[in-house]
């Protein structure tokens, strides 16, 4: 036989015994979770614009855009002349009534004492009990006034109905409010929730998602599921879902993506491998490689796997390997 292809025979030989070089990890270790995203952003419990209850001249306005208010902060205040003079005109017509009603009730009386002698007929005793029926409701009638005009004066200082920021200014000092007159727009920064559209297929993972966040440039907030929709939208063909912040908020308006994972673990895309028309990965048995194929894995994602966690995964050298190599794992 030729030198040559002795040579060759020999050097085959020795390749095809050659133990390939390898580093393995338990599988439990190597498992990741898939992970799974919906567009979302941060919205407001309430967008308010306030308005006027009242017509009268604006005096001031407390507060301007960027401001921060606690719930009952004074906004606007309003001119308070003509809201003032009508309690003042009340108070006086309500004194009047009083005085009329305490004659009207002396005479009433005089005119019962006077009828148990027939000094008096039942018709007057009749009118003195119609005029005290009169006043009595003139006065009623005026003390609902009173408290019209007590509302109006306490409508002229425009108070914050929840804790907020201030985004837009509309009112200005001299102008002339009247009812639903806007004066200014309010963002509540409390109660702040996360709105996202979810893929109808995981609306029952993410209620039961693991590592549920708000992910935003670069930054990630804790979420809870706070409620989801049962709707499908028909524009967008998504399921709304709400989520709340347990501690730390986002900024009110920031957009991002909510971010879980699925519960059950995965062999990650890096250890998958193609042989023949089969997607898997290699493990180790007795100093060699063995392949095991995934029949439900697709390219460029991880695949579930049912396997004992501490079975060994050849997680370096992978690539190069074919069924049934040698291997020599070499330690971490």
């Amino acid at each position: 036989m030729p030198t040559g292809r002795i040579l060759a025979l020999l050097f085959l030989s020795a390749t095809a015994h050659a133990e390939i070089p390898v580093r393995v990890q338990n599988l439990g270790d190597v498992l990741v979770a898939r992970e799974y995203r919906a567009p979302a952003s941060v919205v407001t419990a309430n967008r308010a614009v306030i308005t006027s209850q009242i017509t009268a001249l604006i005096d001031e306005v407390a507060v301007d855009v960027g401001h921060e208010v606690r719930q009952g902060q004074i906004l606007v205040r309003l001119d308070q002349a003509d809201t003032r003079l009508a309690v003042a005109e009340g108070e006086s017509a309500l004194a009047a009534l009083d005085a009329q009603l305490l004659d009207a009730s002396q005479r009433l009386r005089r005119a019962e004492n006077l009828l148990e002698r027939d000094f008096v007929s039942q018709d007057e005793l009749n009118a003195r009990q119609t005029e005290v029926a009169v006043i009595e409701a003139n006065r009623n009638r005026q003390l609902v006034a009173i408290r019209d005009a007590r509302l109006a004066l306490s409508r002229t200082e425009v108070v914050a109905p929840f804790d907020a920021a201030v985004v837009e200014r509309q009112g200005q000092v001299g102008s002339l409010a009247t009812p639903g007159s806007p004066l200014m727009t309010l963002v509540q920064t409390a109660d702040r929730e996360v709105d996202a559209e979810i893929d109808p297929r995981f609306v029952a993972q993410v209620e039961n998602a693991a590592g549920l966040r708000f992910v935003s440039e670069g930054r990630e907030w804790p979420l809870e599921v706070a409620r989801v929709s049962s709707v499908i939208e028909t524009d967008t063909r998504k399921v709304r879902g709400r989520f709340r912040f347990p501690d730390e908020s986002a900024p009110i308006g920031s957009g991002g993506e909510v971010v879980w994972n699925e519960t059950s673990e995965l062999i990650p895309v890096s250890l998958i491998v193609q042989r023949g028309n089969a997607l898997g990965f290699f493990t180790v048995s007795d100093g060699r490689a063995r392949f095991v194929a995934m029949p439900s894995a697709q390219e460029g994602r991880p695949a579930a796997v049912n396997l004992p966690v501490d079975t060994p995964i050849v997680t370096s050298g992978h690539v190069r390997l074919q069924d049934g190599d040698a291997v020599q794992i070499i330690p971490e």
